[in-house]
């Protein structure tokens, strides 16, 4: 069985180097990262001293060749740690013994230790993305930890980790506080002790996959458990429905062992929840432990009128002679008090703030409420007088009307605002509104722009149900030079706020398929499906609410958030045009698997609300983040109300059957 690893040890701190597939042309680097493959990580927060164990923290006693790799050993004042690194057959096993050497107890806390595991996960340019970078699906199960790198391109063959022996229950991250390095993973053991001269060890083994067969990998790993469920967010009147890939599980959920039935070598798992929230379930099968986590929420049409009662009761600024007066703005959850800042413009009244108007706007159409539809009116004179010209149908980026700077993502926006205020009042004022401020976005360069917010065939379906068939032909040519400036561009996306992320991807699936809904092409229909099979690759699917089917992002928590980390956020708001993407093409195509994945990845996102309607901008996942402690929700409400608004449009545009 021929080996394709082609593996660079780095002598002086024991660590890897490089690691490429033998047949890569382009000589991708999976391993490339700040700090060294391999490398034993100390918090800093115990006495271990091993960060950098070739210094004098921590001493580098061994490094021998073995056949097929290298044997290192390190030194410190209480451990003696062996690393073995080798090839078999045709994979990478590493294997990590720690041994207590001193005449006490050791003891590993959660996130104590940890191994750098450097997959090459960067945004650079779309070029570089494309064959010399790759997604990270981290899952950190206990005994049935694994995870699934991906080239961000297409390519044949994707690179797995599948732990075999030991127990990993956390990641952390370090890195630069950019936009463009997702940064170093690194693997937290399951928290654990060593009496004097006691061992532990973990091992795992690296693999080439063929793409899109990685599951079938994982059925060679006896001590991993596949986890299939119906949806890991429910509402209150469902069930938590799943099975296991095992016969001999038992389930727990808070202490208590939960009614399973077994059927054809799989455990089957139906509990109605009691209270809402998060619920981790903890699986044992055998002498080994992993988790599945799911979210409890309350129904939706419950919960999408107490967001939009809060956003008009907490979240609108009124005071007279404020230009701020009528503001949709954002809310401290912690601190109960609105936020501004007008030299930040990710914390401003304007830009991506517009998404609480939308929601109001689209919620009115389903639901007759006096008080909400006058503090939309009070919103509405707030974005005409401050940052959109009605006359010009120019579009500001902050209050006051100020022309300093230019951004092309917030015209599409405001396109879609104005299109939902005609569905709301049928006033044809509003469709002018869009059709001037449209025109406005291309001269100035949006038919070479990627934004989320356009929204082509229901804006075209708007003005022809007004009568406006003169603009809807207009625009329709418009945006189908548009959609050919994209299929022109290929896979190389051009670079925008971020040199290459998910929702540069989302766009070139979206509009084309809007285009071909106005006017049906089978040429773009066969384009829309190659972005989309560069857009699926963002997406993982771990048993895991936060992570499951949302796209892998990692800096909206500095733009965004309170706190401003940088950090993988599972979910942020964003991932919602993904499962825009996904209905759309479902609607094009007929595939029906794209449609069940959008309802999932769009029902994930509903833990970024409270039952009472506050709002969260995004849930930083990893333990750490350059030592900072995370796993938390942020305290701002911001710019998630995007999630809500494509929610309700699920209900009935585009074949959605809604989520209740």
């Amino acid at each position: 069985m021929e080996n394709k690893f082609n593996i660079q040890f780095n002598p002086f701190n024991g660590g890897i180097d490089s690691l490429v597939h033998k047949d890569d042309q382009n000589g991708m680097n999976w391993v490339k990262g700040t700090e060294t493959w391999g490398i034993i990580r100390d918090s800093g927060r115990t006495r271990l001293r091993i960060k950098d164990l070739h210094t004098a923290h921590g001493q580098l006693s061994e490094y021998t060749p073995i056949p097929g790799g290298v044997r290192v050993v390190y030194n410190t004042y209480n451990l003696r740690i062996t690393v073995e690194r080798k090839l078999v057959e045709d994979r990478f096993v590493e294997t990590y013994t720690f041994k207590n050497i001193i005449s006490s107890d050791v003891f590993f806390n959660k996130g104590a230790l940890g191994i750098y595991t450097t997959f090459n996960d960067a945004y650079e340019s779309s070029r570089v993305c494309m064959t010399g970078r790759c997604h990270t699906h981290i899952w950190c199960g206990k005994n049935s930890t694994y995870i699934k790198a991906l080239k961000m391109g297409t390519y044949t063959h994707g690179l797995g980790l599948v732990l075999t022996e030991g127990s990993i229950d956390s990641y952390s991250v370090e890195r630069d506080n950019k936009t463009l390095d997702r940064g170093d993973f690194i693997l937290h053991p399951t928290p654990f002790n060593l009496m004097p001269g006691e061992e532990y060890t973990l091992s795992w083994e690296l693999f080439w996959f063929e793409e899109g067969k990685f599951e079938e990998y994982l059925e060679n790993y006896q001590n991993i458990v596949k986890i299939n469920a119906e949806q890991y967010t429910v509402f209150n009147n469902e069930e938590v429905k799943f099975s296991l890939s095992v016969n001999d599980a038992k389930v727990y959920l808070d202490g208590e062992e939960i009614p399973t039935q077994v059927k054809n070598g799989k455990t089957y798992i139906c509990y109605k929840p009691k209270r809402n929230g998060e619920h981790e379930f903890e699986i044992r099968y055998g002498k080994c432990t992993t988790l599945a986590r799911f979210f409890v929420q309350i129904p939706f049409e419950e919960l999408v009128k107490n967001r939009v009662e809060f956003i008009v009761n907490h979240q609108q600024f009124n005071r007279e002679g404020s230009a701020l007066d009528g503001a949709y703005m954002i809310y401290d959850n912690e601190d109960k008090c609105l936020i501004f800042d007008e030299e930040n413009p990710d914390i401003n009244a304007c830009r991506e703030r517009l998404v609480m108007g939308l929601l109001v706007a689209k919620y009115l159409q389903h639901v007759h409420d006096d008080k909400v539809y006058a503090s939309l009116m009070k919103y509405y004179e707030f974005v005409v007088r401050e940052f959109y010209d009605e006359e010009t149908g120019a579009v500001y980026n902050t209050i006051g009307k100020n022309p300093a700077f230019k951004r092309l993502y917030n015209a599409p926006w405001m396109s879609i605002f104005m299109m939902e205020m005609y569905n709301l009042t049928s006033e044809k004022k509003y469709l002018e509104n869009m059709v001037k401020l449209l025109k406005v976005y291309y001269s100035i360069g949006g038919d070479n722009f990627y934004p989320n917010g356009l929204s082509m065939w229901e804006s075209v379906d708007a003005l022809r149900r007004a009568n406006m068939d003169k603009e809807a032909e207009e625009i329709t040519a418009l945006y189908k030079n548009h959609a050919e400036n994209i299929i022109n561009t290929g896979v190389f996306y051009p670079a925008h706020e971020a040199p290459y992320e998910q929702t540069i991807v989302t766009p070139a699936v979206t509009l084309l398929a809007q285009v071909y809904m106005i006017e049906p092409d089978a040429r773009i229909q066969k384009e829309c499906q190659g972005h989309l099979k560069i857009l699926e690759k963002f997406n993982g699917t771990q048993p895991d609410f936060h992570m499951h089917e949302n796209a892998i992002r990692h800096w909206d928590a500095f733009c965004f958030g309170k706190r401003r980390n940088y950090g993988d956020t599972f979910p942020h708001a964003a991932a919602i045009h993904t499962a825009n993407s996904y209905l759309h093409y479902a609607h094009i195509s007929g595939d029906e698997d794209f449609k069940r994945r959008a309802y999932k990845c769009a029902r994930n996102m509903l833990c970024l609300y409270t039952p009472k309607g506050e709002g969260t901008m995004a849930y930083v996942y990893p333990l750490y983040v350059n030592n900072v402690r995370c796993g938390y929700y942020d305290e701002f409400s911001n710019e998630q109300d995007g999630v809500m608004y494509y929610l309700i449009k699920y209900y009935g545009f585009l074949g959605g059957e809604g989520l209740c």
